[in-house]
């Protein structure tokens, strides 16, 4: 469908209406002029014939003359009032031919068919009567419209000037608007950062712009939230693909390098196996995702018992801390490490701290993996005894990028994105996660709530 400016619009609308004006008032004006004029020309014509009608008999022929060839055969003169009418030329209708005749005195404005005749006959000096006619059915038409014409050309004119300087005027906000709506098009951010419809500088407010306004800065707003939720999003979940195909890979390693006892493959393949079907949950979840057209991991809460999951967690990685001569233990559970959570998440966090830890372990380090019955909940802690945090950097641990910033001269750093993507799911779960100080090495803590669903939970409350 072809597009038309709203300029132009303004603009065509604004011609129509001042053409349509002009011509209205073409009309009624033209009729109110011409009954003026017919008026002055009724006055004109009485007098002209009242000076004929004074002159002296023998000379009233030939100023009748003179007066008619001055009005250019407008005025037609003759002589009536005695039973006869002479020298009139113009065709009058036979009743009012009949009036002029006799009568000597006599104002007629007569309608003849498309004709309009004015007749004065007033008494003649000596007897009789002048009769004065005049054809008005084109009185003046050509200068009256002429000049009506020259006024709607002008109307038209200023109205087409009227109509571009309303049309900027007006559509100048829209022209901004569109103008902002194009770069958010163009997959520019920020366009509108704490723009809620304001006016330009010393413009007033249009109330339906500000809301356009308002509206873009909201979709602004929202957009880049979306994006970075997305982008966010892509980050976590390239990394967490990496954390069991990291697993795989080590016990591929520790398996070429001839660290696993034949006795212990099965176990392996068992633990390598695990890890690929935890692959094909993440591949599951982007699906389901892809589906929903959501940007987070999905939270599926059930009874977990926690020791259980961090079981699973060491065991997937002692082949990566036999490839570095390190080891990662679990120390003794807690009696009763039952709660409610996402067992596919909570696996994630561990890994991650894991993976954070056996990335500085050095030859013969030792990461522990500890759970630990709490008032309020389920606790696994994760203590490695490598280089550790500094004691200033514990409160920044989990914001992303923070420790690689900081250590990348002076130990293996990874992404900077896995402590922060452990926070983020902790906080989902419901739980809290902490960097603890240590006398040597680094410490972190998470702590689930129980839930509502687990026994002791349901004691508690009742």
């Amino acid at each position: 469908m072809r597009s038309r400016s709203l300029t132009g619009r303004i603009v065509a609308t604004t011609v129509a209406v001042a053409l349509v004006a002009v011509l209205a008032v073409s009309v009624v004006g033209f009729q109110l002029v011409r009954q003026e004029s017919i008026g002055q020309t009724r006055q004109v014509l009485l007098a002209t014939a009242q000076a004929v009608a004074a002159a002296p008999a023998g000379q009233r022929a030939a100023f009748a003359a003179r007066v008619e060839r001055r009005s250019k055969g407008r005025i037609d003169l003759g002589a009536g009032g005695d039973g006869e009418l002479r020298g009139v030329t113009t065709s009058v209708p036979s009743g009012l031919e009949a009036r002029l005749t006799t009568a000597d005195r006599l104002s007629v404005r007569q309608v003849d068919g498309w004709r309009t005749l004015l007749v004065e006959a007033v008494p003649a000096r000596g007897g009789g009567s002048v009769v004065a006619v005049e054809d008005v059915s084109v009185l003046h038409a050509d200068t009256v419209l002429a000049r009506f014409a020259v006024a709607l050309l002008i109307g038209v004119l200023v109205a087409i000037g009227l109509g571009v300087a309303v049309a900027r005027f007006v559509t100048r906000p829209l022209r901004g608007v569109s103008a902002i709506a194009a770069r958010l098009a163009a997959g520019e951010r920020g366009v509108l950062a704490g723009d809620r419809g304001a006016p330009d500088a010393g413009a007033a407010e249009v109330t339906e712009i500000a809301d356009v306004r308002r509206a873009l800065a909201v979709l602004d707003s929202e957009l880049a939230r979306s994006e970075a939720a997305q982008r966010e999003f892509l980050t976590s979940i390239s990394h967490e693909f990496r954390t069991p195909l990291a697993a795989v890979r080590g016990y591929a390693d520790a398996l070429a390098d001839g660290l696993v006892p034949a006795d212990d493959t099965a176990r392996v393949g068992t633990v390598v196996r695990a890890e690929t079907d935890r692959l094909d949950a993440f591949v599951a979840d982007l699906l389901t995702l892809a589906r929903l057209e959501a940007v987070d991991f999905p939270i599926r809460r059930q009874l977990v018992d926690v020791v259980q999951v961090v079981a699973a967690s060491v065991r997937a990685w002692e082949g990566r801390a036999a490839t570095v001569g390190a080891r990662v233990v679990q120390v003794p559970a807690a009696a009763d490490a039952a709660t409610l959570t996402d067992p596919l998440r909570l696996r994630q966090v561990v890994d991650g701290l894991l993976e954070n830890a056996l990335r500085v372990a050095h030859p013969g380090g030792l990461v522990e993996v500890r759970v630990t019955d709490e008032p309020d909940g389920v606790a696994v802690e994760v203590a490695d005894d490598g280089p550790g945090i500094a004691v200033d950097d514990l409160h920044r641990a989990f914001v992303r990028g923070a420790l690689r910033d900081r250590y990348r001269d002076d130990r293996p750093v990874g992404t900077g994105l896995g402590l922060s993507i452990a926070a983020r799911l902790v906080e989902r779960l419901g739980g809290r996660i902490t960097a603890e100080p240590a006398d040597r090495g680094a410490r972190f803590r998470v702590v689930l709530s129980r839930g509502s669903g687990h026994p002791q939970q349901r004691d508690r409350v009742s």
